[in-house]
């Protein structure tokens, strides 16, 4: 080995440490153990004002989990209470990890709808799963997650496209407004995916129970006025300000917290009318939730001496904490935006996978950040991370003191909640605006929303992703050459985008047609202004091309090469190539050999130009002069 590769690998030996000590010392730091726990950073500053928006914000929150908490259980096709045990350690795990204040951490309907696809039914209800594979599945997705948000894998947020999570967001609506029909219309069959959803419905329509639809629909009918009722009491606080007459501002306030709990609220009535109706009736009119355990859960492990875990989990594992991320970070980053705070994408991984792990822990199933509870908290005044354990010790009264008053709630209404909710979530927007604006984006969008009602979102969400991945890939297989001739008869070929390996089989035949292997082979001048990095596929290909040419004693020249790509080209030893500083002194070069082999055909060269090629630059080359030890 000689000094001067030794030399060479001390000093690469001694970048590397040195780069390690850096990331080691940053990793260590103050500032990035304060970023690992956030509630050290507003703690410290927490004051009495602050805690009495927080408990508002709280108890505002916790009054629209508890219903939802109810409903979303039969989404994931679990017994009712287990709604409210995921919703129990969110708030309390986000407190202590979690980077943004407004994100209320929960069961969702998306997260419920994934979990609904694994597990076995219980043996005496094949309507329902049994809990505890939903349970592991909360642990395993909070191990994965922490362990991303360590290894700093959160940029993969980045390679989902928004085209991808409005289909997946929108088939998850559709398919779970499908299977709250049944409960609408008080049916039963056991749910799987949308369309055996929609088969079954057609089949037992006729066995629908006009009490409990004409309760739904009165339901639904009810949301709508008293979500009309927020907006506009929301409206009219805003336009009257903090100096308008209190009277005036408590009137609007009452409704608008009226208005927000309505779920609550439309949840309770309903309980009430089945009571009363109940009490003088001996046969239930309608078709209600029943006993719902009481008690607080007990804090366990969850059970991994279970049946065949990875055969009845499988692609879940991985498909449910990402997707379970992909929602949270995107409700963190927006109300982040929105209230001028800054969130960190693998701290949420971890805040997010401590929530998991938590729930799994008193036998909640996997949980994200919810945008319609974060909204409410965003309107209620949250100051702090804090409102979240007033929501979470809220379940806990709850679960402690209320669950037989759980028992006369109707499903009907309970499925209404759901309907109403998930309408909003269907994205139909989109359409328009990719028709307008780029309609090969509604490839993907159509492949997730399509494949998601047909196969399961799971896998229709994988299927538009790999769809938008080969789109996003394609034009580097198929670049775009453009190709002209100048007045000295020498043909330039434009690249349109920079040099990466798929391309490398369009320049190898282009190399062939054009010079190598046409009638009068030439010898080509590749101008790389545009290439930023090569890989080693694109070296070796460059390889294969010097030596083709070569055989026929033709020469290939490289101009605007990046001092990068240069000592790429000379540790790889590309032998034989000729490195030029621009395009103007190659066509110089060019005009000088035809002008010495003037009268020999054999001769002619080709210019194939990667790059900014603009249409003057060739009548500019006789203003330049080549010294031969450039060449």
């Amino acid at each position: 080995m000689s000094s001067s590769s030794r030399n060479q690998r001390r000093e690469l030996g001694r970048k590397l440490r040195n780069r390690i000590r850096r990331k080691a010392s940053d990793y260590c730091s103050k500032e990035r153990w304060m970023q690992r726990f956030p509630f050290t950073s507003w703690l410290p500053k927490y004051r009495p004002r602050t805690a009495v928006n927080d408990l508002i914000a709280g108890l505002t929150v916790g009054l629209t989990v508890l219903p939802q908490g109810l409903a979303y259980a039969s989404i994931a096709k679990l017994p009712s209470v287990y709604g409210l045990y995921a919703a129990i350690m969110g708030g309390f795990m986000y407190a202590i990890f979690g980077m943004a204040k407004d994100v209320s951490v929960g069961p969702t309907a998306i997260m419920s709808l994934l979990v609904s696809q694994y597990g076995t039914p219980l043996p005496e209800d094949e309507e329902l799963n049994d809990p505890t594979y939903a349970i592991l599945l909360a642990f395993f997705c909070g191990i994965f997650q922490i362990i991303m948000g360590f290894l700093q894998l959160g940029f993969i947020a980045n390679y989902i496209s928004a085209v991808v999570i409005s289909g997946f967001t929108s088939a998850s609506a559709v398919t779970i407004a499908m299977s709250q029909v049944k409960s609408l219309l008080g049916i039963h069959f056991a749910s799987e995916t949308f369309i055996l959803d929609l088969i079954e419905t057609f089949k037992h329509i006729t066995q629908t129970r006009w009490q409990d639809l004409t309760l739904g629909l009165c339901c639904i009918v009810a949301l709508a006025a008293m979500r009309f009722m927020k907006n506009k009491a929301q409206s009219k606080l805003e336009d009257l300000g903090k100096k308008a007459p209190m009277k005036s501002r408590v009137h609007w306030k009452i409704l608008w917290i009226i208005g927000t709990a309505r779920n609550a609220v439309i949840v309770v009535v309903a309980a009430a009318i089945a009571y009363v109706v109940h009490t003088h009736h001996e046969d239930n009119m309608f078709t209600i939730t029943g006993n719902v355990t009481a008690g607080l859960p007990a804090l366990s492990v969850p059970s991994f001496g279970a049946e065949n875990i990875l055969g009845n989990l499988n692609v879940g594992l991985i498909v449910i904490p990402v997707l379970g991320f992909l929602e949270n970070i995107a409700i963190a980053k927006g109300f982040a935006r929105q209230n001028n705070y800054k969130v960190e994408t693998n701290q949420e991984l971890i805040a997010l996978g401590s929530c998991n792990i938590g729930s799994s822990f008193v036998s909640g199933y996997p949980i994200t950040g919810s945008f319609s509870r974060s909204a409410i908290n965003n309107q209620s005044g949250v100051e702090t991370q804090a409102a979240g354990l007033v929501t979470g010790i809220l379940v806990i009264l709850s679960l402690a003191f209320l669950t037989p008053l759980f028992y006369f709630i109707p499903k009907a209404s309970l499925a209404a909640v759901i309907m109403y909710a998930v309408v909003f979530m269907i994205d139909y927007h989109i359409v328009v605006d990719l028709w307008r604006v780029k309609k090969l984006d509604l490839i993907p969008l159509f492949v997730t929303f399509f494949l998601s009602l047909w196969l399961g979102v799971e896998y229709g969400t994988i299927c538009g992703i790999v769809v938008d991945i080969i789109l996003l890939l394609y034009p580097y297989g198929k670049p775009g050459f453009k190709t002209r001739e100048d007045q000295e008869g020498v043909l330039v070929i434009t690249l349109e985008q920079g040099l990466r390996y798929p391309a490398m089989g369009t320049l190898h035949n282009l190399l062939d047609d054009k010079g190598l292997l046409c009638d009068v082979p030439r010898s080509a001048i590749i101008d790389f202004s545009r290439v930023a990095s090569l890989d080693y596929s694109v070296v070796e290909g460059l390889k294969d091309v010097v030596k083709s040419f070569r055989k026929k004693q033709l020469s290939i020249i490289l101009t605007g090469v990046k001092p990068g790509i240069r000592s790429m080209l000379d540790r790889a030893k590309v032998e034989g190539v000729k490195i030029l500083d621009s395009l103007d002194d190659a066509l110089h070069k060019v005009n000088q050999g035809l002008e010495e082999s003037q009268g020999d055909a054999s001769t002619h060269l080709v210019a194939v130009v990667m790059g900014d090629c603009e249409e003057n630059e060739v009548g500019k080359h006789n203003e330049h002069n080549i010294e031969d030890s450039a060449v």
